[in-house]
């Protein structure tokens, strides 16, 4: 049975959508090894869920790197592009969800990522096609954690806060999720599940999102 309380649900991008969060981690390493640069797991538990301008200026404060900044991302997106272009996939169980929830439902996609790199994966996956509202990180002065990203997607689906869930795998993501006053459900996998406490639900498989509904 469905909780007519809940109208819409909005999707965080990257590692809830998109099974991505390993190949930006792989490129990452790989565009920061290059100038011989090493995050340690903390730093990485922060990171997802940020833009990439957040990235930047972490690495950018952390490091002396010898390329200027500019240099730096446009290698970061040609990595990442080529990665993506290779092996980027919808997440495990995302489509079969999809399949029970789009006509029941108002999407959103609500991700830190720029548009430049979502209309790459749109050319890849046709991902826009499945949501009726999609916010990239230009859509938003501020930014996950902040709540504008998910507000801002709540008021343009025409929707209540609390007639929403917001499906999340990252720190920041749920803090926003959170801070906008949508109820929470964590995914886990992107990151380690004690991190994850902060949401409503916490579940492993994106299906089991059909048991909170």
């Amino acid at each position: 049975m469905y909780n007519t309380n809940i109208k819409a649900i909005l999707f965080d991008m990257d590692g809830v959508v998109i099974d991505s969060e390993k190949l930006y981690s792989s490129s990452e390493k790989k565009l920061l090894a290059k100038y011989g640069v090493k995050f340690d797991s903390n730093d990485w538990n922060y990171i997802k869920g940020c833009t990439e301008s957040q990235f930047y200026d972490l690495v950018y404060k952390k490091f002396n790197i010898p390329i200027s900044r500019g240099q730096l991302v446009k290698e970061g997106r040609t990595y990442l592009m080529d990665v993506f272009t290779e092996k980027l996939n919808y997440m495990n169980g995302f489509s079969a969800l999809y399949s029970k929830i789009n006509k029941k439902y108002k999407l959103a996609l609500v991700t830190s990522t720029g548009s430049i790199l979502v209309n790459h994966i749109d050319s890849l996956l046709d991902i826009k096609s499945k949501f009726d509202v999609i916010i990239t990180s230009e859509d938003t002065q501020e930014h996950k954690p902040h709540k504008a990203p998910y507000s801002k997607a709540i008021e343009m689906l025409g929707v209540k806060k609390e007639e929403c869930i917001v499906v999340e795998d990252s720190l920041q993501g749920i803090k926003s999720g959170k801070n906008a006053g949508a109820i929470v459900v964590a995914l886990e996998g992107s990151i380690e599940k004690k991190y994850l406490k902060g949401a409503n639900y916490i579940i492993s498989h994106l299906p089991h999102i059909e048991n909170i509904l």
